[in-house]
């Protein structure tokens, strides 16, 4: 009962974690690529003291329990190359501050990711086609998020049957990063009404045409990065406070679009 760690790392047998309800002391629990591991007790996300919880590599995981540990400070479910939902959270949980998800094939998040209230930054690499929750505006202290090489980002999912609704406000976050993310046109609107407070906007590597008009409503925008857009075409605006622009390899970009936006530079530098 007075355990405070417990590591079954790299345990090739090991099928399942059993009901331990009894360790109410453990601080840190690992399954560290367990690759034939494929069901986890509930108990595990009731675990009041546990700060560090890691399941990484954990390739025939298919699906995680509702957690509730108020005092996580540190969750792996990175290289889980079967899990697809991210786990309820069935409280808040005010210790992660980051969040760190890579090569797993994540598709949705549910609504209850509110419950990360304290979480700053959000980073993704390789997790498939995202889709974040209409929730992710109620998280205040949520400053970044970088999405790299994700299949596709899908647009954020309210949870029609959560009791309190969403509205699309912009959320607090100031640099976003969606490189190499398949964006297409359809996603702007989204996406620029949800970050309209955004900073540092990095959308390289995607597959939109254009940049569309009501991007000059991001008024707080200074930086913007477009390298190796090869499908776009078209720059329709331009934020009004923008301080760093880059549009390198973006080979369908017409002459008449580039020197259109060159004036609208040189006209803004001489305000």
């Amino acid at each position: 009962m007075n355990l405070t760690v417990l590591k079954f790392d790299g345990t090739e047998c090991l099928t399942k974690i059993p009901d331990i309800s009894s360790l109410q002391n453990l601080e840190k629990l690992t399954f560290e690529c367990c690759e034939n591991l494929v069901a986890i007790h509930d108990s595990v996300g009731f675990l009041d003291k546990l700060k560090i919880l890691s399941a990484f590599g954990c390739s025939k995981l298919t699906s995680f329990p509702p957690i509730k540990l108020i005092s996580l400070e540190q969750l792996d479910l990175s290289s889980c190359s079967s899990l697809e939902s991210f786990p309820e959270i069935l409280g808040k949980m005010e210790n992660i501050t980051q969040l760190e998800l890579k090569y797993t094939p994540l598709k949705e998040f549910p609504f209850s990711f509110r419950n990360l209230a304290r979480l700053q930054d959000l980073v993704l690499v390789d997790c498939g086609n995202v889709q974040l929750p209409s929730s992710i505006v109620m998280l205040s202290e949520l400053a970044e998020i970088f999405a790299l090489g994700c299949k596709g980002w899908l647009l954020p999912k309210q949870d029609e049957n959560d009791e309190q609704k969403v509205s699309l406000v912009s959320s607090n976050v100031k640099c976003l990063c969606l490189s190499g993310c398949n964006l297409s046109d359809e996603y702007f609107p989204m996406v620029l009404a949800w970050f309209g407070n955004v900073k540092e906007l990095e959308l390289s590597s995607n597959s939109f045409t254009f940049l569309p008009e009501c991007i000059k409503q991001c008024r707080s925008l200074k930086l913007l990065n477009l390298d190796n857009c090869e499908h776009l075409r078209e720059i329709r605006g331009t934020p009004p406070n923008l301080e760093y622009f880059s549009a390198g390899n973006c080979k369908s970009l017409s002459f008449c679009c580039s020197a259109m936006l060159l004036d609208q530079v040189v006209f803004n530098c001489i305000l």
